[in-house]
């Protein structure tokens, strides 16, 4: 059997299948379409399921997910101190002691500051209140004091008609106390063994992962931690200066609860954006109720400064260099976790992010690396390090490329 005119011998081999039809019918976008679509749908169905394992022990990985973040902020020191001939064991329960330490020392300024004054607090809210009530009855409203006793009954009256519920919130309240103290102790057990036995934990899991897989996994996991470790690092920056910025515009203005103003901007500030908003809100109205209209008004006016600040200057030198991630990114990424789990949800929110971000720019370096080494080009490693890290990746992968 010959082959058909003006066709190769190999042309006329090649079998004509539905399927190779199909194929060369189909747009080349349709095609990219549907194999990007498929693998997102992937991706989304693993991550549902994730959500809805996370959600169920909720108690076990909040805790574990701050165990991370402390991790990525405390290991520099405990690696240095390790570096200097402490035992593994002692430099990471002593760069644990040394945060639980700091949390403590504030808690304590802030509680004997608060206690101290709480005579001329007391003193100074009934005063605002009065000036409250004259305000309304004088000013523009010209609410009649029979009007204010009748909202001051309904409000009685409320409560009163509420009292079951009211005692069940504060049975509720009881045992969020104890599941918070519950956490809080595995994420510092967390912390301390993330500190000293990351490693292992590291190593723990790359058996079970094939040899290939631990080579193509160690670059993203290299590169999101040291994002995250970058993120952490310039959040606490920038809460600090934050913090450091509202306790001395209230200290300026006389007020005796400048350093809890300060502690509670400091917390604040690692939510970016709308953490100073909040605290800048709550600033406003201790001032409001204790020094009164004129200061609260210079309050805001601090918050103003501190918060464009910390938008202009802060956020684009030192978040935007540690992790490159875009003012509209954040604001959307802690819009997300807000909606999806509350508060916890915008405090996790832009780590997350970061971390991924990390993980893209890793995978993205290697495959730079590996198109260079198969040109024959000698170049620098571009690699992302964790320099100090506790989780010590690919070690397998390393001595497979070796």
């Amino acid at each position: 059997m010959t082959p058909a005119s003006g066709a190769t011998p190999a042309e006329s081999l090649t079998p004509v299948t539905p399927q190779s039809d199909d194929i060369a019918l189909t747009p080349k976008w349709l095609r990219i379409g549907a194999s990007w679509g498929w693998r997102f749908l992937v991706i989304a169905a693993v991550t549902v399921v994730l959500w809805q394992i996370g959600a169920r022990l909720s108690l076990i990985v909040v805790p574990l997910i701050l165990a991370v973040l402390f991790t990525s902020g405390l290991s520099p020191f405990a690696e240095w101190l390790i570096s200097k001939g402490w035992p593994r064991w002692l430099g990471s329960l002593t760069a644990l002691l040394s945060l639980v330490l700091v949390i403590l020392g504030l808690l304590f300024l802030v509680g004997a500051q608060v206690a101290l004054q709480s005579s001329q607090l007391v003193a100074a809210a009934t005063e605002g209140v009065k000036s409250l009530l004259s305000w309304l009855a004088t000013g523009p409203l010209q609410v009649s004091d029979d009007q204010v006793n009748q909202w001051i009954n309904q409000i009685v009256t409320y409560a009163q008609q509420s009292s079951e519920q009211i005692a069940s919130g504060l049975a509720s309240a009881g045992s969020t106390v104890g599941s918070f103290f519950a956490g809080l102790a595995t994420c510092l057990f967390a912390t301390f063994f993330f500190l000293k036995d990351g490693h292992r934990i590291v190593n723990s899991f790359e058996r079970i992962i094939p040899t290939h897989a631990v080579s193509a996994i160690e670059p993203s996991m290299r590169g999101g931690w040291t994002s995250l470790t970058s993120y952490v690092r310039a959040a606490v920056i920038v809460a600090g200066i934050d913090g450091i910025g509202a306790g001395l515009g209230a200290l300026f203005l006389g007020s005796n609860l400048w350093l809890a103003i300060t502690a509670f901007t400091f917390v604040c500030s690692f939510v970016p954006l709308l953490g100073a908003l909040v605290a800048g809100t709550v600033a406003t109205l201790v001032v409001l109720v204790t020094l009164g209209f004129v200061k609260a008004i210079i309050m805001l006016i601090v918050f103003v400064l501190v918060m464009s600040i910390e938008s202009h200057v802060l956020q684009p030198l030192v978040l935007g260099k540690a992790v490159e991630i875009h003012p509209l990114i954040v604001l959307l990424g802690i819009s997300a976790g807000a909606i999806i789990a509350g508060i916890t949800g915008a405090l996790f929110a832009i780590p997350l992010v970061a971390f991924v971000n990390g993980c893209i720019k890793g995978a993205e370096l290697d495959e730079a690396e590996r198109a260079r080494r198969s040109r024959g080009l000698s170049l620098p490693r571009s690699r992302p390090e964790a320099s100090g890290s506790p989780f010590r990746w690919g070690r397998r992968g390393a001595k497979l490329d070796a």
